[in-house]
C-alpha cells in the first residue's frame, strides 16, 4: 500500500469517526468529490475493479450460472430522473416494455453524488437519460430512434 492509499484511508477512518457537523460536511464533501476517502476494503474493491477482477477478488468473483438459449440474458437497462421529472418517466418506460426490455427506474433526488456522476456520463443529454450496460442511450427521442433501428435491441441483448 503506496503512500496515498494510507493518506487515503486513514482520512476515511477520520470522517467516518467523527460526528456532528464538521464530520457529516467532510462526509458530503467526500461523496461530491467522488469518493476520494475510502476505506481498505473499497480500495482493494476499486483496484480488483481496475485490473478486471481476478478469481477470488471482490464481489464480481461469482461463479457463472449457465443460461440457456431460450432466454437471452440482458444488460442491466436504467432510467434515471428527479422527481420534478417524474411524469416523462412513463414515456421512457412504455417504450422498453413495448420492447420487452427489463429495465429499472432510479431517482437521483437523494444522492447529490450519483446525480453529478450522471450528468458527467450523460453528455448533455437532459433527465430522464435512459442508460444500458453503463453507457448513455439518450432521452425519449435517441431512445425511440435506437428502437426503431434495432440498435436498442443489440444493445441490450447483444448481436
Amino acid at each position: 500500500m503506496g503512500i496515498l492509499d494510507r493518506v487515503r484511508t486513514a482520512g476515511w477512518k477520520a470522517i467516518t469517526k467523527g460526528d456532528g457537523v464538521v464530520a457529516d460536511k467532510a462526509r458530503q464533501l467526500n461523496d461530491k468529490l467522488g469518493r476520494p476517502l475510502v476505506s481498505d476494503e473499497e480500495l482493494a474493491d476499486r483496484k480488483a475493479f481496475a485490473r478486471g477482477y481476478q478469481r477470488g477478488d471482490g464481489p464480481a468473483a461469482t461463479p457463472t450460472a449457465t443460461t440457456s438459449a431460450a432466454a437471452p440474458v440482458a444488460a442491466p437497462v436504467l432510467v434515471y430522473y428527479l422527481d420534478k421529472q417524474r411524469r416523462d418517466v412513463p414515456r421512457l418506460t412504455e417504450i422498453l416494455e413495448l420492447h420487452k426490455i427489463p429495465f429499472k427506474t432510479l431517482s437521483l433526488e437523494d444522492d447529490p453524488a450519483a446525480l453529478m456522476a450522471i450528468r458527467r456520463d450523460s453528455h448533455g443529454f437532459r433527465l430522464p437519460v435512459v442508460f444500458v450496460a453503463g453507457d448513455c442511450i439518450g432521452g425519449r427521442v435517441e431512445l425511440i430512434n435506437q428502437a426503431a433501428s434495432g440498435e436498442l435491441k443489440r444493445k441490450v441483448f447483444g448481436s
